[in-house]
């Protein structure tokens, strides 16, 4: 299954998933886009930064809608961050509306949370490593498993607590029962499936508002319902650091680590064993799972969260044990292995010949503006190794080769061209109209334009601030005509002027019409001629056959007289 995809119509390669990507998980190789899965940590911040909605993540919201028309019964597990998720004061009113969509039992992920802290306790008392990081976030797991393998020993080989929870509710409502899990990660939908038979399906808050929405269900409609079961308050707790109580018996200090960039740190300062008796949270999202990727887009901030979660928990005091049930005979142990992928580096000259190819040939030469998604150019170029983006996609040698390319076209073609601004001074002229126009070959930027051309045409194109294409005109000093075209630019305000010497064409029309006038001449004294003459055969042949007819008429008289005598008549 793939867990992201492109949408190839809507990605126009502004690489903004690559720039905000931590482990540049994405390949753009000759206008192909594709997520690398084996870097790929399924943190979802591509699919969170995308402008034009080019990534999708696996859904599973239909195959959730056949279930509840198809199936017994369909239990959710909520995230702790739900009271955070949505727009209203009343946050059990959302169980109502799970209850509302079909689904049978509603229950806190926080039940699976608290079974997970008396799991990590029981691991910490007899830990023999030096530092200990909570399994809690999956794509922090993957990150781990991809990029620092040799750390797999310092992770407690526990289960996440939306696995605790689906385990438990199986084993509660029986094994028939489809568990679906509801929050605001977008790697949970990986580790179910990695993880099968836990969890038979993954929402986030987001698919789960716009299914309210769609179902046309107000959340403030409603009224508040209490989940079927409940957790304790310190399950409740979770998204704000509830984990911190699980090393207070233990000779390890609690340490929160969230955000890609301080999970980083905190691993290569593992690494190379900088610390020791450290009880690490690692989370790869900024503010943990209270600050997901997958909220509803209802422009909450993560400090209104906060709040939220802070205000629910409060009134949930009142009414909520800070103890739980506990489940025992569960075993919610799990085992983690070396996802690091091994590729063959390449050498640093390798590296500079491919840079050579887009005009980088040495380290001065190196921006490393990030404009095309990766850190430096020596990234760029290991990327480009591996086959994962195309060395010509950088915004430097193509800006270069763009004015570069200018350059050869504006220095070599045989228009006359011509900027001008308003005050009708010379900006630029290229070597043609040089040549055309200022023999003396001066230096004539600043210049007025009419020292050398009537400047009421682009006095036209100013004052409409449109466009004339088109344009003949005869320059009587020069013996020249030119086709010209004027064209407005109005963020800078200046007019470019094209000018097409057509000269030699106009010269040519000029001897063809002579041409066609003497050829009409001859051709009109010829037909006159032929006219005479015709004429003056008609006139014989009219002559000819007069006499020719009084004639036949004389001989036919005589016939006729001689047949009267011959018969006595």
């Amino acid at each position: 299954m793939k867990f992201i995809d492109f949408d190839k119509e809507k990605c126009d390669e502004c690489f903004k998933c690559l720039r905000a990507c931590p482990t540049k998980a994405i390949s753009f190789n000759h206008h192909n886009r594709k997520i690398i899965d084996d870097m790929c940590i399924k943190c979802g911040v591509c699919q969170q930064v995308c402008p034009q909605d080019a990534l999708a993540i696996h859904s599973d919201v239909e195959k959730v809608k056949h279930m509840i028309n198809t199936t017994d019964r369909v239990a959710v597990s909520l995230a702790p961050s739900f009271a955070s998720a949505f727009k209203t004061k009343k946050p059990l009113n959302i169980v109502t509306a799970l209850k509302f969509l079909g689904f049978d039992i509603v229950e806190e992920t926080g039940i699976g949370a608290d079974e997970i802290s008396r799991k990590y306790n029981e691991q910490i008392q007899n830990w023999t490593q030096s530092n200990a990081i909570t399994t809690c976030c999956p794509a922090a797991n993957y990150f781990v498993e991809m990029y620092y393998p040799e750390q797999i020993s310092t992770m407690l080989p526990v289960v996440s607590p939306m696995l605790a929870h689906g385990k438990i509710m199986k084993k509660k409502y029986g094994e028939n029962t489809k568990v679906i899990f509801i929050g605001p990660c977008l790697a949970k939908k990986a580790e179910s499936k990695e993880m099968s038979g836990y969890i038979d399906g993954v929402l986030t808050f987001h698919e789960l508002y716009k299914w309210f929405l769609d179902s046309n269900i107000l959340l403030d409609n409603l009224s508040p319902s209490e989940f079927d079961r409940s957790t304790s308050i310190h399950g409740k707790k979770y998204p704000l650091g509830a984990i911190s109580s699980c090393g207070k018996d233990s000779n390890f200090e609690y340490i929160k680590v969230h955000g890609f960039n301080q999970c980083r740190e905190m691993m290569d300062d593992l690494k190379e064993d900088k610390f020791s008796n450290l009880l690490i949270e690692l989370n790869i999202c900024k503010g943990s799972c209270i600050n997901g990727p997958d909220y509803p887009d209802n422009n909450t901030s993560y400090f209104e969260k906060i709040e939220k979660m802070k205000v629910y928990i409060d009134k949930s005091t009142k009414n909520n044990s800070n103890e739980s049930e506990i489940h025992h005979n569960f075993n919610f142990d799990r085992s983690f292995k070396n996802k690091m992928i091994i590729k063959d580096p390449p050498t640093i000259n390798e590296l500079k010949d491919i840079l050579k190819r887009i005009d980088k040939f040495d380290e001065k030469d190196y921006l490393n503006c990030g404009a095309c998604g990766y850190k430096s150019c020596i990234d760029k170029a290991e990327a480009c190794f591996y086959g994962f983006s195309d060395i010509s996609m950088c915004m430097p040698y193509l800006r270069s080769k763009a004015e570069s390319m200018q350059s050869i076209i504006f220095e070599n073609t045989p228009n006359l061209i011509l900027i001008i601004d308003r005050e009708m001074n010379i900006l630029d002229y290229n070597p043609a109209f040089n040549k055309m126009f200022n023999k003396n070959n001066l230096n004539i930027k600043d210049y007025n334009v009419g020292n050398y051309i009537n400047d009421d045409i682009f006095k036209r194109v100013f004052d409409s601030k449109g466009n004339i294409t088109g344009l003949k005109e005869r320059f009587k000093e020069i013996d020249k005509v030119f086709f010209i075209n004027l064209i407005y630019i109005e963020s800078d305000d200046v007019v470019v002027s094209i000018m097409t010497d057509i000269t030699t064409n106009e010269k040519n029309k000029e001897e063809l019409s002579i041409v066609k006038g003497q050829t009409l001449k001859v051709c009109q004294e010829v037909i006159n001629k032929q006219m005479r003459a015709a004429q003056e055969i008609a006139s014989l042949l009219g002559e000819t056959t007069a006499e020719t007819k009084v004639n036949l008429n004389k001989l036919k008289n005589i016939v006729l007289e001689e047949d009267t005598d011959e018969n006595g008549v």
